[in-house]
């Protein structure tokens, strides 16, 4: 987001991606740096194996639709472990608390974070959430 956007009091819209993974916890991610892969998992178009990726263009109004993988290079990078993914998705942890505890990841836009993360707070995340846990799983790709 621009200085002059934010000045103007604009909504900041970009790219958003969600990977999704165990980073840095237990076992054989522990000792990389490089993320482990979830089990059961496909290779990402175009890139080594990696975890699922979730990729959507962001406006003032929200969410675009939602893709599997990412169609670019996003504005706001969001990371967030398995079980913690699983946690939002049942509605245990808001994102926000994930956020301030350092659960999930954030790299990118601040201001596209802080307009994600109100998002997130109001019935229309809710909604949504319902609607994406209802659609079939498939590999990323």
């Amino acid at each position: 987001m621009s200085p002059e956007s934010a000045a103007a009091g604009t909504t900041p819209t970009g790219l958003v991606t969600l990977t999704v993974g165990d980073f840095g916890r237990t076992g054989p991610a522990a000792r990389s740096r490089r993320p482990a892969p979830a089990s059961g998992t496909e290779a990402l178009p175009g890139s080594q194996q990696g975890p699922p990726q979730w990729s959507c263009q962001w406006s003032a109004d929200g969410p675009g639709p939602v893709t599997t993988g990412s169609e670019g290079d996003p504005d706001l990078t969001l990371t967030l472990g398995t079980d913690d993914a699983r946690s939002v998705r049942d509605g245990r942890l808001e994102p926000s608390v994930a956020f301030m505890q350092g659960r999930l990841k954030t790299s990118g836009d601040n201001a596209l974070l802080l307009g994600v993360l109100s998002w997130t707070a109001t019935p229309a995340f809710s909604a949504a959430l319902a609607a994406w846990s209802a659609e079939p799983p498939g590999p990323p790709g």
